[in-house]
């Protein structure tokens, strides 16, 4: 149940003592589950999903040598926005109870669109942190700036304010993408509400990306690894890793808008 006695803001200072908030949501392994259950339990929606997605991203982009990267890449995130907007509006649609069709997502999901791009362009900046560290431990490990012990400490408490920086800004704005799907929220709503509801539980909230990630991972490595040591033939593996980077997609997607529920329910409690 979530208790909040204090509006907490960001940069200033607030005292332990006046602010209180506790959540209550399930643990991690429940969520990793839950997730799971929701994809399964639905199949018949996402799994015509997940084909339509590989059959259109193999169609353009593996099986045509006629894009340019620039090209691929403007493919790329234009299928993970109809992934990640048709399966947040088959989530909200069936957790609310509503009888859903995978056409209904298809043709009334891509509306807040814009509204996602922003966002999305605003994740983007606020991952400049991260991006510089990237540049600079290329950069450091060509000069063999790392060598000297002094200058690798130097370089690890640079590239931990970064990646602190960033993740600050980003556990609120990756809930934001989330919150602007609702009808009639606009960019700086979400972002608004987005940080008053992850306010308190930022740390958690990191926590739980860290297991996302570690899920994805372990997919990826019992799935692909295994057919690249096989060698088998790459259209067959372009066509395998295609379909785990979507139903990825489908999971992350699941992953973090159950847990934005999670925190919407604490709100009405």
């Amino acid at each position: 149940m979530a208790k909040r006695t204090f509006s907490h803001k960001s940069f200033r200072r607030s005292y332990r003592e006046d602010y209180r908030r506790e959540f209550d949501v399930p643990s991690i392994a429940e969520h990793i589950v839950k997730s799971f259950g929701m994809i399964f339990k639905n199949w018949q929606l996402f799994l015509p999903l997940l084909l339509i997605v590989v059959a259109a991203s193999f169609l353009t982009i593996g099986a045509t040598d006629f894009f340019t990267g620039a090209a691929t890449d403007v493919f790329v995130v234009l299928f993970f926005m109809v992934i990640w907007l048709v399966t947040i509006f088959l989530l909200r649609q069936i957790m609310a109870g509503h009888k859903v069709s995978l056409r209904d997502g298809l043709y009334n999901a891509m509306a807040p669109l814009i509204s996602t791009i922003v966002i999305f362009m605003v994740v983007t900046v606020q991952c400049i942190p991260i991006i510089l560290v990237i540049i600079a431990y290329t950069a450091a490990v060509q000069t063999d700036f790392l060598a000297m012990p002094f200058y690798a400490l130097l370089f690890f408490v640079f590239a931990s304010l970064m990646v602190l920086i960033s993740g600050f800004f980003l556990s609120s704005s990756l809930i934001a993408l989330i919150a602007v799907t609702a009808p009639g929220i606009y960019p700086l709503q979400a972002l608004k509400a987005a940080a008053d509801l992850i306010n308190g539980g930022r740390i958690r909230f990191v926590l739980r990306i860290l297991a996302l990630m570690l899920v994805l991972g372990v997919i990826w490595s019992v799935i692909i690894l295994p057919l690249t040591i096989l060698k088998i033939p790459s259209i067959f593996l372009t066509i395998i890793i295609t379909i785990v980077l979507c139903f990825g997609c489908v999971y992350m997607t699941t992953y973090l808008y159950l847990y934005y529920r999670y925190l919407l329910d604490n709100e009405e409690k």
